[in-house]
Formats: structure tokens, sequence, C-alpha cells
């Protein structure tokens, strides 16, 4: 592996883990909150409440979980020596190398 093909990889990751999770966590977020007519308190221009599709709410539901599985995946390899060291539990299979 060439010096230009591990910056590559490095610059890749760092675009989808420092870009690419906030993006999805935004878009989470749009997708949990009801759609807005300019009301500012959660009702319509009618006066009838506002409501979530139910796919939506389903699709916010799983970019949250994969969020929160990146954030227990990035914890996990960090913190991989020390569980290791404590446990004996080789997290990624990387103690034999």
């Amino acid at each position: 592996m060439t010096i230009l093909e591990s910056l590559l990889q490095v610059t890749l990751a760092g675009l989808v883990l420092g870009a690419g999770l906030p993006i999805l966590f935004g878009v989470g977020i749009r997708l949990w909150v009801p759609a807005s007519d300019g009301a500012s308190d959660g009702a319509s221009a009618t006066g009838a409440a506002t409501t979530t599709a139910p796919w939506r709410r389903a699709v916010a539901v799983a970019i949250f979980a994969v969020i929160a599985l990146a954030v227990l995946l990035g914890l996990l390899w960090i913190t991989q020596g020390r569980i290791y060291a404590a446990f004996g539990w080789d997290v990624f299979g990387t103690a034999a190398h």
C-alpha cells in the first residue's frame, strides 16, 4: 500500500465520519419533526395539530440507530486495548497481530 492510497483512505474515512454522521443526524431530526406550514406552536394554520407520518418516524429511528452504532463502535475501537487488558475480550480480533 502506497502512501497515497493510505492518505486517500484516511481522507475518505474523515469525510464519512466527520461530515457524514452529522448530516445523517440532521436528516433524522428533519424526518422526526412534523412538517410545518409556518405555525410556531405545533399547530397548522387551520388550528389542527400536525403529525409526522409513521414511515418518517421509522426512517428517523433507523438513522438514529446507525448513528448510535457508529458511536458505540468508535468507543469500543478507542478503548479496545483497555478492554483487552481488563477483561481479556478481544473486541475486534486485533490482539493476535
